[in-house]
């Protein structure tokens, strides 16, 4: 006890300078708080809403809506994927003379086929007496019907 009746000015020094700091540190945090409420204010002003939980929760959602619609899209473009190989986008034509006696090209093959080499082959024989036409199908690059030359090179030609 008798220290504390012989320190007691150093006691009360020592309380008035931590009062000090504390009163000090609050005004430090008063304007960090104060700089906070302006910059969420500021944040906030084109929001059109309260309270910040609210705009996530809100942003939360559109990302989900948007998550599922591209996974919707990847889905239907891995579908057209694998339609790909199967389309007949494969095209070559060849103009031929199918008779010597007949002075220029006038007859003609066409294939169409896709990517396995399936699909038609179409001749156009025009002679004097007229012209005639052929269809082939085509399955692997070879047909059931028997293949001329020019409807072979036109096949393989077909890329």
């Amino acid at each position: 006890m008798d220290w504390l009746t012989e320190n007691v000015e150093i006691i009360v020094i020592v309380l008035i300078a931590m009062v000090l700091i504390q009163w000090i540190m609050m005004l430090n945090l008063g304007g960090k708080l104060k700089k906070l409420r302006k910059s969420y204010l500021h944040m906030m002003e084109g929001a059109g809403v309260e309270n910040l939980e609210g705009v996530i929760q809100s942003l939360q959602e559109e990302q989900k809506l948007q998550t599922a619609e591209i996974e919707n899209a990847a889905l239907r473009m891995a579908k057209v994927e694998a339609k790909m190989p199967q389309l007949k986008s494969n095209i070559a034509i060849k103009r031929y003379n199918a008779f010597s006696n007949i002075g220029s090209d006038m007859s003609f093959s066409v294939a169409i086929t896709n990517d396995n080499k399936d699909g038609i082959v179409l001749t156009s024989i025009h002679s004097r007496e007229g012209a005639y036409i052929y269809g082939k199908p085509v399955d692997k690059g070879t047909s059931q019907y028997s293949l001329t030359p020019e409807e072979q090179e036109v096949i393989n030609a077909a890329k």
